[in-house]
């Protein structure tokens, strides 16, 4: 049977083409230095890294000091140039490669861009997974395994998390939440979700949300150590750090 709530190919394309910065909850410069050092916690320091989805490289600006080589890769080419802009401020000394390449072409872009079974020692998203249907997410974390030093890490920050969500987005964690306008707001939250489902849009903005179960399991399957974490700044939303099982 045909769905009839397929999403467009174009969408994400679509949308990420029209931004200008990464859509954290704030640009200002204090804000992103700070959430960066939350990131950088989990991310440590290294030889290598990949952030894959670095957009304007809005934090990988804050992550190059701490490695000797930083690629970041992004789909959308103003964003890349907005990185390639704000890297320069940021006195980047050519120890950062950017690549314009998706889920579905990056590994490819690596090899050609350095060799073959070019290895990180950390692979990081930000904000990306919920662009990212199951199986892209699957074949990601599989990908990244094999790109990865036997101490290395894979990082996926900020998922959108499937249990939170909505109760966010109807404004539980807001003051003065009464029961029956939340779940009025609830029930507008969902008819708002199915309608863009007819139009052929995500159902919302924010695009997919996951139970933290969904990359326990993905973690098991790849021989994967899994640690979920809470994120310190967006209510709704957690990090898995991967790690290879000894």
């Amino acid at each position: 049977m045909k769905n009839r709530f397929k999403i467009k190919k174009t969408y994400w394309r679509d949308f990420w083409g029209k931004q200008i910065n990464g859509l954290h909850r704030s640009q200002d410069e204090s804000y992103l230095e700070t959430e960066s050092k939350e990131k950088l916690f989990h991310l440590g320091s290294g030889e290598k890294l990949l952030d894959f989805g670095c957009g304007s490289a809005d934090l990988l600006a804050y992550y190059f000091p701490h490695y000797k080589l930083c690629v970041g890769a992004d789909r959308s080419k103003p964003l890349l140039e907005k990185a390639s802009e704000r890297l320069n401020i940021f006195n980047s000394q050519n120890n950062v490669v950017l690549l314009n390449s998706d889920t579905d072409h990056i590994w490819e872009e690596l090899e050609k861009t350095f060799e073959q079974n070019f290895k990180f020692d950390c692979i990081t998203t930000g904000q990306v997974i919920q662009y990212l249907n199951k199986n892209q997410i699957e074949d990601f974390i599989h990908n990244s395994a094999l790109h990865l030093t036997d101490n290395g890490k894979i990082c996926l920050f900020d998922i959108v998390d499937s249990r939170m969500n909505e109760l966010w987005s109807a404004g539980l964690f807001k003051q003065n939440s009464f029961t029956i306008s939340l779940m009025a707001k609830l029930l507008f939250y969902r008819f708002k979700g199915f309608l863009n489902h007819l139009r052929g849009k995500p159902a919302h903005t924010l695009g997919y949300a996951y139970p933290p179960s969904f990359f326990i399991n993905l973690g098991e399957k790849y021989n994967l150590k899994t640690t979920c974490v809470n994120s310190m700044y967006y209510e709704y939303r957690y990090h898995i750090i991967y790690t290879r099982l000894l």
